[in-house]
């Protein structure tokens, strides 16, 4: 299989469209085109069926997308074993970031791991949770920052960071403020029924922290009333400080503010800060250090 090809072929399989995967190539179609006739005719078959809204694969097209997904998973492997070989790697691998903490961790380690490793070039790119475990499982993304439940993993390999607690952040004019803590580490245990009556500001049905939200109020036997949902949790913690409404915070934003205390749900819930990276990837040298300095933030970071 010719390197050239595979990227080719790939790109059409994901695009569904050889007109959009000729602009994402940076190639004109009928020179894309004049690449996929030839390889189909080495090969004695058609590799997509062909439609003007959608190209399909063939069995014979599935066949050979899967296994250039697998070689050039082995190119990258390889090359990254030799590098770990060479007295002065240069090293490049790229780590995909959820938005709000996967900012925080990078600019709190990079300084760190740039001072040992001055040669690894680190590329951050930041997606959503379900765009990023696609990206990792195409091979376009390395490591990735990834907050999810058990039920929410795929075929990737999740390396464990540490387990983060969902707490209830209640504005200090609330009727129950008094019986609250400040500091998420002191903070009493209430159940969420007391705050049936109380207006929400929920996470976004995108983040994966929603079903674990949506099970909680099942669980409490009432529907929140909603005052609107984002994906951003700092904006959540700030509407309360705001004397708005009550939220759900994981406790990397369960921080100490001057009108919101906290409670910590008789159920406990809680959810994972995973590292991840596509099944049976080899780590190189300066990954399994970056992944060292991700623990060692987590830790101290949920302590």
């Amino acid at each position: 299989m010719d390197l050239k090809q595979i990227e080719y072929i790939i790109a059409i399989s994901e695009e569904h469209s050889i007109t959009r995967a000729s602009e994402k190539l940076f190639i004109t179609q009928s020179a894309l085109n004049q690449q996929l006739q030839k390889l189909e005719k080495e090969l004695g078959t058609p590799l997509f069926i062909r439609t003007r809204s959608d190209w399909q694969l063939t069995p014979a097209g599935q066949i050979y997308v899967d296994s250039a997904k697998e070689i050039l998973n082995i190119r990258k492997d390889a090359y990254s074993r030799i590098q770990d070989l060479a007295e002065q790697s240069h090293r490049q691998f790229t780590i995909g970031l959820i938005p709000e903490r996967g900012v925080d961790m990078f600019t709190a380690i990079y300084p760190a791991f740039h001072r040992e490793l001055p040669n690894v070039i680190l590329e951050p790119i930041e997606l959503n949770v379900r765009t990023m475990q696609k990206q990792i499982s195409k091979g376009n993304i390395d490591l990735g920052l990834i907050t999810l439940t058990p039920d929410q993993k795929d075929n990737n390999t999740y390396l464990h960071m540490a387990d983060e607690e969902i707490f209830l952040a209640v504005p200090t004019s609330h009727r129950f403020a008094k019986l609250g803590s400040p500091d998420r580490k002191t903070a009493p245990e209430i159940s969420l029924t007391q705050f049936q009556e109380d207006p929400f500001i929920l996470i976004a049905q995108t983040s994966t922290m929603y079903p674990l939200v949506e099970r909680l109020f099942t669980e409490s036997e009432f529907e929140p009333k909603v005052l609107f949902s984002t994906s951003s949790n700092v904006s959540k913690y700030r509407m309360v400080n705001a004397g708005v409404g009550c939220a759900l915070l994981p406790a990397t934003f369960a921080v100490p503010l001057e009108n919101v205390v906290y409670f910590r749900l008789t159920q406990h819930p809680h959810w994972e800060v995973t590292i991840c990276c596509r099944k049976d990837a080899y780590l190189s040298y300066a990954e399994k250090r970056f992944l060292e300095l991700c623990q060692e933030y987590w830790v101290e970071k949920l302590d």
